[in-house]
């Protein structure tokens, strides 16, 4: 093991971190699996580790996949019990690979699934037809050097800042709302040249334009929501599911919608509805995340019942770390809690007059000393927390806890481990855009282990 890949390893040691993972065929056709881990340190920066991109030569199949993720994580030293979670693509082999191979919970790319239910409902005959009818647009124009000219010549005439056509790819998310939003720009200098070439076949009638322009204030939401799950440097699984439930509120039919539109709010919103099933083991991890965060912790996208078996499932959690603390004794943080949750109340005077006179004797353990119950101070500080305003969106909540963790001590062990885990699988797709570059047409004859090396060292440095 190269010497960064040891302090690597010491980075992970005795803490709980969630993983991504994803495949990958370079230029030269081999196969590559590659693994990162994520974790929040103690000044509350979320970090990731890139373990290691393997050659997988054998079949994808599910059980292959789970060796090679197997085999990573034994190189580290990652025992099983300390993974949270694995971040997969959509693939079926990924998701059967960590659910029933490697036994642990598999959280669905939220990217992939919000561009699975688009393209669904970018499927409408009405809406396909004109979508089509661009991309054959801007293939012309990019292959064309004499139109693309003319374009140019086009644009600097009509006062439209020269820009190339976007074409659309099922692959690369918001592509048809970046197709959409830079034809509407050149529609005029682009008209001009269909018009003067007579290329009929390409022009789009005004009420095509009408409802491209729809289908484009449909999609805007998305390309948010994409952009939002696309970083590495804030939470994002927290964000999963208040995502769709903002998301299934905006596909709501409204008044003046065509029918065209209507059919494709309905297309996506059938698809991303049964996407994280409740009786998923993924469902209630997600929502924990959203609960530990206090941009959402009031978790309005679940209904009462929902919500209280969240609850349950965090101070289940949090006795856990109690006994783990040895906090069962009235002493150090537990005193603590305990003292500043009593001063929190108007009774708190009352209290203190009469101590437990009315109580009967107070629970002592072995040695004659106080104890209190573990069980109410962590309802208390769930109470409290769950008082506080809600974060705005846009804020950073690892930043709320640095500040504001150490009033919810055993909140905050919880929410730095859950607050970790990605909500896309993108951190993994990164490594192969370098990965990419590395095994070009020059080098695609590197070694797997240089390979490895290389774009380890890219990632990590």
């Amino acid at each position: 093991m190269i010497p960064l890949k040891t302090t690597s390893y010491k980075r992970l040691v005795d803490k709980k971190i969630a993983l991504t993972t994803d495949g990958w065929t370079s230029l030269a056709t081999e196969a590559y699996v590659t693994v990162t881990a994520h974790f929040i340190n103690e000044e509350w920066e979320l970090k990731d580790v890139l373990l290691k991109t393997i050659e997988a030569p054998k079949s994808h199949t599910a059980e292959n996949v789970a060796k090679y993720i197997g085999n990573i994580l034994d190189e580290y030293k990652v025992d099983r019990e300390s993974v949270l979670s694995i971040t997969t693509d959509n693939a079926a082999n990924y998701v059967n690979a960590v659910e029933r191979h490697l036994q642990a919970v598999n959280v669905p790319c939220m990217a992939h699934t919000i561009n699975l239910a688009v393209r669904k409902g970018l499927a409408v005959r009405a809406i396909e037809s004109p979508v089509n009818r661009l991309k054959a647009t801007a293939l012309h124009f990019n292959k064309s050097t004499t139109d693309s000219y003319q374009l140019e010549s086009k644009q600097k005439l009509l006062g439209v800042k020269p820009a190339k056509l976007i074409n659309d790819c099922a692959t690369r998310w918001n592509s048809t709302y970046d197709m959409v939003c830079r034809a509407a720009e050149q529609q005029a200098p682009v008209a001009a040249v269909i018009m003067e070439k007579k290329l009929g076949h390409l022009e789009l009638s005004t009420s095509e334009w009408t409802l491209l322009e729809q289908v484009r204030a449909v999609l805007k939401p998305f390309k948010t929501a994409t952009e939002a799950l696309s970083t590495d440097r804030f939470p994002t699984a927290s964000a999963v599911l208040p995502l769709k439930y903002v998301l299934l509120s905006h596909l709501k039919p409204s008044i003046g919608d065509s029918a065209a539109l209507n059919d494709m709010k309905t297309k996506i919103s059938t698809d991303l509805e049964k996407r994280y099933n409740p009786n998923k083991d993924a469902f209630m991890l997600l929502n924990t995340s959203s609960y530990l965060d206090p941009r959402f912790h009031r978790l309005i996208h679940l209904d009462r019942d929902q919500q209280q078996e969240v609850r349950e499932r965090v101070k289940s959690e949090l006795m856990v770390i109690a006994e783990d603390c040895g906090g069962y004794e009235e002493d150090g943080e537990v005193a603590a809690m305990a003292k500043g949750t009593q001063e929190k109340t108007a009774l708190g005077a009352m209290g203190d007059l009469f101590g437990n006179v009315y109580q009967g004797a107070e629970s002592t353990d072995a040695s004659g000393r106080p104890t209190v119950d573990i069980g109410n101070v962590l309802q208390q500080e769930m109470l409290i927390y769950e008082s506080e305003t809600p974060l705005p969106t846009d804020s950073d909540p690892l930043s709320w806890w640095k500040a504001s963790g150490s009033k919810y001590s055993h909140i905050a062990q919880l929410a730095r481990r859950y607050l970790s885990i990605p909500g896309s699988s993108v951190r993994a797709e990164r490594v192969f855009s370098t990965a990419g570059i590395i095994v070009n047409k020059k080098r695609s004859a590197l070694d797997p282990e240089n390979v490895d090396r290389l774009v380890f060292l890219a990632n990590n440095l």
